[in-house]
């Protein structure tokens, strides 16, 4: 077999450029659930789940898509307005009220939650978070914009479960994922906050979550009085359309 010319590698090297570019300019569709959850793919491939979720006693988790809501569209075809509660297990029947702004901006969705307490009762966990699925971003690297120092950077593990990786805990303001690709993912928030990235596949989730917890307390006690709120922008490299519901 004769090996390629020069003339020949740099062509082929144009094209796969091409079609990086392309791929990049593909718009992404953010599907928004009935319950708000949103889910972002390009090309049939899922990129990332956003969602606001919490932990009931005893660890029982309270994803998204257990909640109940109506969406509305904002003026001028901005995005959507979520108006929700999300049950909580082992709470007596108690949820958590919330609503959700989901607007489009260039190459991203600005995001903001607005949550209240339905009743007295015990969390040990409130969280927005970002999903990204492992067999996209396996072998990644996390960039982590902190309010003092240097970033910090965070490898994520590759297709095998790796039980020495124990994540990132601290303050951040700004997550950069596979920076300078087309499965790039920024996640943003308006202040230096808690934030945790995890492995989820021990928990027999096939993704890595970025997360932004509100609480993050065994047994925490939250009453009626209690608000919390999230404003937080995710970005992606190209546009992107809504979808729903």
């Amino acid at each position: 077999m004769r090996p390629l010319s020069r003339h020949a590698i740099i062509c082929v090297a144009a094209i796969l450029a091409l079609a990086q570019v392309a791929l990049a300019q593909e718009a992404l569709t953010a599907k928004l659930d009935k319950s708000g959850m949103i889910r972002v793919s390009r090309g049939g491939v899922e990129l990332a789940m956003i969602e606001l979720n919490a932990h009931g006693t005893g660890w029982q988790h309270a994803p998204q898509n257990t909640a109940t809501a109506t969406a509305v569209d904002l003026p001028g075809g901005a995005g959507k307005r979520f108006t929700g509660a999300l049950p909580i297990p082992n709470a007596g029947g108690g949820a958590l009220k919330f609503v959700e702004t989901v607007k489009v901006v260039p190459q991203g969705l600005r995001l903001e939650y607005d949550v209240a307490v339905g009743q007295a009762m015990k969390l040990n966990g409130l969280h927005f978070s970002v999903l990204l699925p492992v067999g996209v971003y396996a072998g990644k690297l996390i960039e982590i914009a902190r309010p003092e120092g240097e970033p910090s950077g965070v490898s994520l593990p590759g297709g095998e479960i790796d039980k020495a990786f124990y994540g990132w805990s601290g303050e951040g303001y700004k997550v950069e994922v596979a920076k300078g690709t087309a499965e790039a993912v920024t996640v943003e928030v308006i202040a230096a906050a808690d934030l945790n990235v995890q492995d989820l596949r021990q928990w027999n989730k096939d993704v890595f979550e970025v997360r932004f917890p509100a609480i993050a307390e065994e047994g925490a006690e939250v009453t009626p009085e209690d608000r919390f709120h999230f404003e937080v922008t995710v970005g992606f490299a190209g546009t992107v359309k809504l979808e729903g519901p």
